[in-house]
């Protein structure tokens, strides 16, 4: 995937944020979304918002990006997480060997980081289980896993030291920021907001050239059960829409100057494709599998979860909306429009 050009009005961000000491340090990963968004915020506590993924290129990019600011590894004395995934936390462990920095990340989210082989085996297999009740075949899903598994060493468990909870402040780099849960695109999403500058340190969240995949996941409050992703995201994305954001620093891609209408169009868009997903149910597609290779077509492997995952969100919603009803078999479920 192809990354974004810069735009005026994304480098004005930019240099406007360089100017109150924040430094945006692009870490390499191998996915198909790009580079990772680091940023070094100046200040006491030296602070690191993620650390990229767990490999040679990653660290080296990484390194390279503080020395420019004009620091080293070994001077951060705070790592922030803004979620869970491996590129964004993966690097953390080798940064805190090197500076012995503390780690702060939302409280809910302090057991998954820690016991991160654990956490992805067992949501492998949640991914597996959910892709054959819906769908995929049992082959294919256990392709899939091993797949998936073969990424597991781009990341490593993650000590917190500073766990923190959703309403409450975080000093990074000498200024207070209120902390935000924005759940969704996984369950841990969290947004930093510096509200004299208006300024929100965004994760996943909302990145500007790609819209955030709401990937189904479990939830991390140890029930078992797997996440509503799409109809969390919504309700995350409504809530961040009606705060004065003038300046959004993203995960990915460029900075967001325009998080409001952005956020309109994407949710347009999650509109649109739900009545999609409705005529697809209503015209007889009964898997979610089938509806998603009715959208797609030939779907490749890599992307069999990816986009299951979207399905299975729009259809919580019509299902919510009472439009569509799951009938659910003892190893498959069909869904049926009733609206």
């Amino acid at each position: 995937m192809a990354e974004p050009e810069p735009t005026p009005e994304s480098e004005a961000a930019l240099a406007r944020a360089s100017e109150w000491g924040i430094h945006t340090i692009p870490a390499p990963t191998p996915f198909a979304v790009g580079r990772v968004n680091c940023y070094l915020i100046e200040g006491d506590p030296l602070t690191l918002i993620d650390a990229g993924p767990r490999s040679e290129k990653s660290w080296e990019g990484l390194k390279s990006g503080v020395e420019a600011a004009g620091y080293g590894i070994e001077d951060i004395d705070l790592v922030v997480a803004t979620h869970q995934h491996i590129d964004h936390i993966g690097g953390i462990s080798s940064v805190v060997e090197v500076s012995g920095a503390d780690v702060a990340a939302i409280d809910i989210s302090v057991d998954r980081l820690a016991k991160f082989s654990w956490g992805s085996e067992k949501e492998d297999q949640m991914a597996v289980d959910l892709m054959v009740r819906y769908g995929v075949k049992e082959d294919v899903a256990n392709v899939l896993k091993e797949v998936t598994a073969s990424f597991r060493e781009l990341g490593a468990p993650v000590e917190v030291t500073r766990p923190f909870s959703a309403g409450s402040k975080i000093t990074m780099g000498s200024r207070e920021y209120e902390i935000f849960h924005r759940p969704g695109h996984s369950p841990s999403d969290t947004v930093f907001w510096d509200r004299d500058r208006q300024l929100m340190f965004g994760g996943d969240h909302l990145l500007s050239h790609i819209s955030s995949n709401p990937l189904i996941s479990q939830s991390l409050d140890g029930s078992g059960e797997r996440t509503k992703s799409l109809i969390n995201y919504r309700d995350s994305l409504k809530a961040t829409a009606a705060m004065p954001v003038e300046i959004m620093l993203s995960g990915h891609g460029l900075a967001i100057t325009d998080h409001a209408d952005l956020i309109r169009r994407r949710l347009a868009g999650q509109d649109r494709r739900t009545e999609k997903i409705y005529d697809l149910v209503a015209e007889g597609h009964s898997s979610p599998h089938g509806v998603a290779s009715a959208i797609w077509g030939d779907i490749a492997l890599t992307q069999a979860y990816l986009t299951l995952s979207e399905v299975i969100g729009h259809l919580d919603i019509l299902i919510s909306d009472g439009r569509v009803v799951e009938h659910e078999g003892e190893r498959y479920s069909t869904f049926e429009a009733v609206g």
